[in-house]
């Protein structure tokens, strides 16, 4: 976790307690340069383990996409808290029409563009405009659609993927 004479400190957290433990299990991990701990970031109390304005950098990986549409805009004003001004946060998420959510039975919608799936999880499937709206307290430094063409040969299937890729400055 030290690179090119930068001391840097970590944060990760998620929600479920088994994969904090994964982590903090991994012989890599080290608690002086990561602090991993459990917090749900679609529920309203506030992530005390992190000092507000002390962050740098946020990555929202394939995280929001997990909340319900109506906790989105929550969790990102939670997690401004804690960014420093002029701080951004890197996000990628699914994006509408992905394979994944063209494959889902209409059974499975919960909402537009929200679905479940069969390990009752959820999944959100995100459009430009969305996640301009969500962003809208940020400078927008760049959003755009990553479509890939995956091709599996053995099994003859062509996979079209659509993901949504940003980076947010907070004002």
């Amino acid at each position: 976790m030290k690179q090119d004479g930068h001391d840097n400190f970590f944060y990760a957290f998620d929600f479920s307690h088994q994969a904090v433990s994964v982590l903090k299990n991994n012989a890599k991990y080290d608690p002086s340069k990561c602090h991993a701990f459990v917090h749900d970031l679609s529920l309203d109390a506030a992530i005390d383990e992190i000092e507000p304005e002390s962050l740098d950098v946020i990555t929202l990986i394939f995280v929001l996409s997990a909340l319900s549409p109506n906790r989105q805009a929550i969790a990102i004003a939670k997690l401004a808290r804690l960014l420093k001004p002029g701080g951004v946060i890197l996000f990628r998420d699914y994006g509408k029409y992905d394979l994944t959510q063209l494959r889902f039975k209409k059974d499975r919608l919960l909402d537009e563009d929200f679905y479940v799936r069969g390990d009752g999880t959820c999944v959100y499937y995100f459009t430009q405009e969305k996640v301009s709206e969500l962003f809208g307290d940020f400078e927008k430094l760049d959003l755009k659609i990553d479509t890939r063409l995956l091709v599996n040969r053995k099994r003859k299937l062509q996979m079209h993927r659509v993901w949504l890729q940003g980076k947010f400055k907070k004002l």
